[in-house]
């Protein structure tokens, strides 16, 4: 950070003698974090420990006076043991400290102290300090330790953080104003007395993903953009993996100094490949910013190291460990070394306006704005062949191989902010964190399309990508295709395409392809071999009716009738004027104009307009380029802030585990305005009167069985009983329907409409997410069930109801009266925001949902409650993986009454296979 430390009030003076040792207390390892600093490099932050004593002097030791001065109010020439030990033992919960680590070394501290009350133990506001090393300071060391000072603390019971900060500390003081907290500030006596909840709130959420963007982009740009490059492991034999990365830095362009190093080479003064050799990294000139790894698995630690110690930046590991921990431990040693890291089994990386073939592929892509990157390095390489064999211009590409560190998250974020990137390409077997995944490339789909190869996709993959606004493809050549088009021509404003030709059955082809694909076609055929001009001036003129053009640009083989037969028929059919037509009114027009001809040869003549060597590739892209430029027009929407009782909700679930009672999860969904129309349990006919009285009538009496719930075509229900004689008659009938022993409730009948379903669970892979759809048992079958990743805004809300197949029936289908659907989306976002701040629910169902034209009635609900997983999304800023946040100890502890039976519900929309998931 460029802050000077922060500065609490001067600390009492220490006791003469050590203070004893606090009682012992469980170490929280799930406070450990590695963080991405402003500038792109890395630290690692965890909790005090005793031993740190052996870190603390040398970190004085670097500090000067003036930083020594603003933290403690004055000047101190030294830490006695008494310091030592008093800043060192901590218990965590009223006394608690954090350190930031880089290379083994302590460069920043930040440390909270509670008061005591005498009645009720420790307060709920915490005194904090900070303390940053001066050669660390405008790194953003202070801004992180602050975010998760702030997350520690509040999960032992600190809400408020105070802090006296000398006026002249102006650094430190703006730390904390602009984290995005709500501070009050106090003069006196020369100092600013701080003051804030430490609770997250929108602005200090959004200032943190601000720095997490900055952040992230920039250590992706330092991989990018290297002032020099070693090549560790680079041999002699050229087909070796070192060689050829070091033949490729040499033949790309690269400005900047390429050190192969190589001890053997080294000891007897040679080179490799014609460049001085060198024993170790740390032997070459300084700096060296990027190191590429060509090492076997077991010199990797050793390598990493070295290169840490030398002040290397980023990692590009070529070399496959084929060992998931051997994976974990580069990417943790690097980082605590300042390093990310790209792999292992990594094809390499390459910036194409940089000259930089860091890459195991020999040749650098055309220059151009197609940002790509793959997670398999074999698809990688077939898509760089692929992207040249089209003359598919790339701004950069990144292989990141096993993606133990860097992530297809960390493009989107440096995509973000590079300018030379017009279109996002990526192939990915997992998303990794998904929820972030999903936050970033809705965020960068505003400005640049995404498109994303990802074969398999589960139907929570596709509700992912589509409210993302990402193209998703299955193959390597439909993400080209769709890529050639956003590249090269502007988005289509919307479905109509004009399909234009000399060739009656092409046309007709290429016309039922864009029909099955969702687009309004309009055919446009001309005679048979027709001018340069007349396919000018016919695409001008169908541009005015049309959002795009397709373009035949193919003349019939010779083999074939037509005006190409005769005698002496043309070998090779000439298609210019086809082509040459195109090009003309490509240059006249402002919709995208697409051509698909013969062969695999691109005709000059098409140069710069996106070519297709088969109509379906064309009407596959065209179809791609739609959908994104429909979901870009759509608003982005706004999360709803509606009044909740969010601590009862959170009270009442706190501690509590397994499917709750009817009256539980009524008082749980009453807290976000969610309303159960109430039920009874009865046992004979004389309570089912006294209910009915209660409620009032008329009313609905309901067997509970199983095997009746949500199926009303079995006949377990009895209706729109208007008075007890009715009752009564209802109440035998349905007794000798479903037996004397089966549980039967009294409803009060609701307005009729529309029955449907509303669903949420907590997703091991993706987070808190809703579902919607009709009831039924026919919609059931066929799958007619959308899902929605949270945060849900009131846009998503809106497009979630309209996305079912059986929409149709909310809106007065086939005169029907509408139903009121915004009660239905208000219903939806109170559901959402019940999940994603809760956190404790597992699955929850409102089954049936009745929407009629008066509002909507919620008949039934079923809750499961379990102990929060912690989320990739959320929380300070910090590198996350699958089982790394544990949850706070006793979060089970205290389980209630409330607690009906075991979750053994089947069918949710966990129906996901079990993917390896690396870091993000």
């Amino acid at each position: 950070m460029s802050a000077a430390p922060p500065a609490a009030g001067p600390p009492p003076p220490p006791s003469p003698q050590p203070p004893p040792s606090p009682q012992p207390h469980d170490y929280p390892a799930h406070w450990e974090a590695d963080v991405i600093l402003s500038d792109g490099g890395t630290a690692h932050i965890r909790p005090i420990r005793p031993a740190d004593g052996e870190l603390l002097r040398p970190f004085w030791s670097r500090l000067s006076t003036r930083t020594i001065y603003f933290r403690y109010f004055n000047v101190r020439r030294g830490l006695s043991d008494a310091d030592i030990a008093r800043t060192t033992n901590v218990d965590q919960r009223v006394r608690g400290a954090l350190v930031a680590l880089i290379g083994g070394e302590l460069v920043g501290l930040a440390h909270w102290e509670r008061g005591q009350s005498p009645d009720a133990g420790p307060t709920p506001e915490a005194e904090v300090a900070f303390l940053v090393e001066d050669a660390q300071q405008g790194r953003g060391i202070g801004s992180v330790l602050l975010e998760h000072l702030a997350a520690a603390a509040a999960e032992r019971g600190v809400r408020r953080f105070d802090a006296d900060v000398l006026s002249e500390n102006q650094q430190m003081i703006r730390v904390f104003l602009d984290a995005g907290y709500t501070v009050s500030r106090a003069w006196e006596s020369g100092a600013a007395h701080l003051s804030f909840d430490i609770a997250p709130t929108t602005r200090s959420v959004d200032v943190m993903r601000a720095r997490e963007h900055r952040a992230e982009a920039a250590s992706v740009h330092r991989l990018l953009h290297p002032r020099a490059v070693a090549v560790i492991g680079a041999g002699r034999d050229r087909e070796s993996l070192g060689n050829i990365v070091l033949r490729n830095l040499l033949a790309g362009g690269f400005d900047g100094p390429v050190y192969p190093v190589n001890p053997v080479a080294a000891a007897t003064g040679g080179a490799v490949a014609s460049v001085r050799a060198y024993a170790s990294v740390e032997d070459t000139p300084p700096p060296v910013d990027l190191a590429v790894l060509c090492v076997p698995p077991g010199e990797i630690p050793g390598v990493v190291a070295s290169c840490g110690r030398h002040g290397v930046r980023g990692l590009v590991v070529m070399t496959d460990q084929r060992d998931d921990e051997a994976d974990a431990r580069l990417a943790s040693d690097a980082r605590a070394r300042g390093m990310r890291v790209v792999g292992p089994a990594s094809l390499g990386l390459q910036n194409v306006a940089a000259g930089l073939n860091a890459s195991l592929v020999n040749q650098l892509p055309a220059p151009g704005r197609i940002g790509c990157y793959s997670q398999s390095g074999p698809l990688g390489g077939a898509l760089l062949e692929a992207a040249a064999a089209r003359g598919l211009g790339f701004s950069v590409f990144v292989s990141a191989g096993d993606r133990a560190d860097v992530s297809g998250n960390d493009l989107l974020q440096f995509w973000k902010a590079d300018t030379s990137t017009g279109v996002a390409l990526m192939h990915l077997e997992t998303f990794g964190n998904p929820r972030k995944f999903a936050r970033l490339a809705r965020w960068l789909g505003r400005d640049t399309p995404v498109v994303v190869v990802l074969s398999e996709r589960t139907p929570l993959d596709e509700a992912l990508l589509r409210q993302a606004g990402v193209i998703g493809v299955d193959r390597v050549s439909q993400g080209l295709d769709v890529a050639l088009l956003l590249a090269t021509c502007p988005l289509p404003a919307g479905n109509r395409v004009a399909v234009v030709g000399d060739s009656r059955a092409l046309v007709r082809f290429t016309a039922r392809a864009a029909d099955a694909a969702g687009l309004a076609v309009e055919e446009v055929l001309l005679p048979a071999g027709s001018s340069t001009e007349a396919f000018r001036a016919a695409l001008v003129s169908a541009a005015s009716r049309a959002d795009a053009l397709i373009t035949v640009a193919v003349r019939l083989p010779t083999s074939l009738p037509g005006p190409n037969s005769g005698p002496n028929p043309d070998p090779n059919p000439d298609p210019a004027p086809a082509a040459l037509g195109a090009a003309a009114a490509a240059r006249a027009v402002s919709v995208p104009v697409l051509a698909t001809v013969r062969g695999s040869r691109v005709p000059p003549e098409l140069s710069g307009l996106p070519v297709y060597f088969t109509p379906e590739a064309a009407v596959g892209a065209l179809r791609g380029a739609v959908a994104y430029a429909d979901w870009r027009a759509l608003p982005a929407g706004t999360i709803p802030t509606t009044p909740v009782r969010r601590d009862e909700a959170r009270r009442l679930t706190d501690g509590v585990t397994g499917r709750l009672t009817a009256g539980a999860a009524s008082e749980l969904l009453d807290c976000y305005g969610i309303d159960v129309v109430p039920s009874q349990v009865v046992r004979n006919a004389d309570e089912a009167v006294e209910a009915a009285e209660l409620f009032g009538w008329p009313v609905a009496l309901k067997a509970r069985a199983s095997r009746y719930r949500h199926r009303p075509e079995l006949g377990g229900q009895r209706l729109d009983l208007a008075d007890p004689a009715v009752l009564r008659t209802a109440w035998r009938s349905l007794v000798e329907r479903v037996g004397p022993d089966g549980p039967i409730v009294v409803q009060r009948m609701v307005p009729t409409g529309v029955a449907v379903v509303l669903g949420a669970e907590e997703n091991p892979r993706f987070g808190p997410l809703v579902s919607f759809g009709l009831a039924g048992a026919a919609t059931e079958l066929l799958g007619d069930r959308v899902h929605h990743i949270l945060p849900l805004a009131d846009a998503d809300a809106a497009r979630l109801v309209r996305s079912v197949k059986a929409a149709p029936l909310l809106f007065g289908y086939r005169g029907a009266a509408p139903v009121d659907v915004a009660a239905l989306e208000d219903l939806l976002l109170r559901l959402a925001r019940l999940v994603d701040e809760t956190g404790a629910v597992r699955r929850l169902a409102l089954e049936p949902v009745i929407v009629s034209a008066d509002g909507v009635s919620v008949l039934s609900a079923e809750i499961v409650l379990a102990p929060p997983i912690p989320r990739a999304d959320a929380g300070p800023r910090r590198f996350w993986r699958a089982g790394s946040q544990g949850a706070p100890a006793g979060a089970t502890a205290g389980a209630t009454a409330l607690v009906a039976e075991a979750d053994t519900q089947p069918g949710s929309a966990q129906r996901v296979p079990t993917v390896h998931n690396r870091l993000p």
